[in-house]
C-alpha cells in the first residue's frame, strides 16, 4: 500500500491556491497525518491477521524530493503538466492536443496524476531499495 504523495504539489491545486514555494504545504502536511496513520494502521493488521504480509510504499516523501529536487531524477519541470489542460493546468489533458515532446522530463502528466518516468522511479525503488517500500521491498517480499 502506498502513502499519499504530495498533494499539495499537484497542479490542480498550486495553480488554484495561493502559497509560498513550489508546493502548497499545508496540505502536504496533511497528507504526512495521513500517512503516519496508515504506517500505524498496517503494523496492526501485520500484527493482528497472522501470516498476511503488509508492504508501506513511501511516497510522499520520494515524490517531494523529486519535486523539490528533479535533476536528481531527470526531470526538467517538475510543476508543469505535460499536456495542454482544461482549466489553466488544473485539470485532465485537452483531447486531441499534442502533449509535449519530452514527458519524461516532467513529474506530472496532467494537472493530478504523473508520469511514466515518475512512476518508473518509485516502482524500481520500491522493488530493489530498502528504504521505499518497508519493512520489506517487493524483491525480498518475493524472495521469501
Amino acid at each position: 500500500m502506498f502513502e499519499i504523495g504530495p498533494i499539495g504539489c499537484i497542479p490542480s491545486l498550486t495553480k488554484q491556491l495561493k502559497h509560498n514555494g513550489l508546493c502548497a504545504e499545508e496540505y502536504n502536511n496533511l497528507a504526512v497525518i495521513f500517512n503516519h496513520l496508515l504506517s500505524d494502521m498496517l503494523k496492526n493488521l501485520t500484527s493482528t491477521l497472522k501470516g498476511s504480509a503488509f508492504i508501506l510504499g513511501h511516497a510522499h516523501w520520494l515524490g517531494y524530493d523529486a519535486v523539490t529536487n528533479p535533476s536528481t531524477y531527470g526531470l526538467m519541470d517538475p510543476i508543469g503538466p505535460c499536456c495542454v489542460t482544461w482549466a489553466n493546468g488544473t485539470s485532465a489533458c485537452i483531447p486531441e492536443l499534442v502533449p509535449c515532446r519530452n514527458a519524461d522530463k516532467h513529474y506530472f502528466w496532467d494537472g493530478y496524476h504523473l508520469t511514466e518516468t515518475v512512476y518508473r522511479v518509485i516502482a524500481t525503488k520500491c522493488f530493489n531499495a530498502t528504504d521505499v517500500c518497508i519493512p520489506k521491498n517487493i524483491k525480498e517480499l518475493v524472495e521469501d
